[in-house]
């Protein structure tokens, strides 16, 4: 491919906003369809794709919109709010497109991106395979899991950790990982997606059995930080991505299943009259939603606070990364109590198939993600308190 980008007029958040809205219908309509097919429908992908949605966090010398991460964060939120699959896979697109447009080197960027707006990365970026050094590049092999939107990708990004006889290869105490990019031909999909949530994300396993040879141009190590194109904001990496996606999933779920289970109280009728009215729920009611609105405010704030220092082409100090972290679970946290309550809440319409039981179970899939582990939680601890060990910084797993 190797062909020249031509960077299009790609929408604001204004106008991403707005696709959203008129994308609503579609995407609940087509939520059931997901669930029977194990990945998003065709109908869904190409109006995403249509309206620029999955290319919100690519920079724009690459066709992109390349929104800041608090306004990203509330696309990816509204979408999940309708439909917790689709979210997800909005914000999948988002991180991989966004790390990989600014990071990948120029070369590597024309041939990824060639295809323009009809570019879609999906894969596994936790290190599951494992890449020996060459002259020009690495082979890599491995097994993967959890591709989520593979199904409708071109390219495939792999995490792998840097071996050399048989060991892997250290820096500062941790095993050096890196990211590697080969088109979706070159790799087996596995048709193993039966899952109790997110079901609608095609979030398949997939191999490459035989080692395979990919490029310099074509990888990077996994901790880079350096802006290939785009704003300073990318410095942020994949550290950075990572919390941000999966954030906006929790908070949209979590506000799905609220304003389902209100739209139920209103209308549900028991022996006891209609729920709504009773003096009991509507105080349960009420406290889920300071939770919900207390976990939102916390995650807007570590955001914001952090968009404005790399808005300065500052670097993020490791408090910043932590309270990113830290909102990224605790919104997954609280999101477990406010679906929790709403499908109990819910009664019999949550435990049949319906809207706000998926909500539930697409909440609780998302729970099982690594990067939620309490080891995490306490390395932002050991910050938070300024007891970290001296030139530690705040990686994807944790302080090393």
């Amino acid at each position: 491919m190797n062909q020249a980008i031509a960077p299009s007029v790609a929408p604001g958040y204004g106008e991403l906003l707005q696709s959203v809205e008129s994308l609503e219908d579609l995407i609940a309509r087509e939520a059931d369809e997901a669930e029977k097919l194990r990945h998003m429908s065709d109908a869904t992908y190409t109006a995403l794709r249509e309206k620029g949605l999955i290319h919100m966090m690519t920079p724009r010398a690459l066709g992109g919109s390349e929104l800041a991460y608090s306004d990203g964060l509330e696309i990816a939120e509204r979408v999940s709010r309708i439909d917790g699959s689709t979210g997800w896979n909005v914000m999948v697109y988002g991180v991989q497109h966004g790390t990989c447009g600014s990071l990948i080197t120029e070369a590597g960027s024309k041939e990824v991106f060639g295809a323009g707006p009809d570019t879609n990365v999906a894969g596994q970026g936790i290190p599951r395979g494992v890449a020996r050094k060459v002259d020009g590049g690495y082979m890599i092999k491995g097994d993967w899991s959890y591709a989520s939107g593979i199904f409708h990708s071109n390219w495939v990004h792999s995490g792998c950790i840097l071996m050399e006889d048989g060991q892997p290869v250290m820096d500062h105490g941790a095993p050096i990982m890196v990211i590697t990019y080969v088109p979706r031909d070159a790799i087996e999909l596995k048709d193993n997606w039966d899952v109790m949530g997110l079901r609608g994300t095609g979030s398949f396993d997939y191999s490459i059995a035989e080692e395979r040879f990919v490029p310099d141009d074509l990888t990077y190590i996994y901790s880079k930080n350096t802006v290939e194109r785009g704003g300073y904001h990318y410095s942020l990496g994949i550290v950075g991505f990572t919390a941000w996606g999966h954030t906006s999933f929790a908070l949209g779920v979590g506000r799905h299943a609220l304003d389902l289970l209100a739209e139920i109280a209103r209308e549900k009728a028991g022996p006891f009259g209609i729920l709504a009215d009773s003096p009991s729920f509507q105080e349960k009611y009420a406290h889920a939603e300071a939770q919900y609105r207390a976990a939102r405010a916390l995650v807007y704030s570590a955001w914001n606070d952090l968009d404005e220092t790399l808005l300065n082409e500052e670097p993020p100090t490791n408090e910043q990364i932590a309270l990113i972290k830290l909102a990224f679970r605790y919104s997954h946290d609280v999101m477990d109590e406010v679906t929790t309550f709403a499908y109990k809440g819910g009664g019999g319409i949550a435990l049949r198939p319906s809207p706000l039981q998926r909500a539930y179970r697409d909440l609780h899939a998302g729970l099982q993600h690594v990067l939620l582990s309490d080891q995490i939680v306490q390395d932002c601890g050991k910050v938070l308190m300024g007891h970290v060990p001296d030139g530690a910084t705040m990686q994807l797993l944790g302080l090393h």
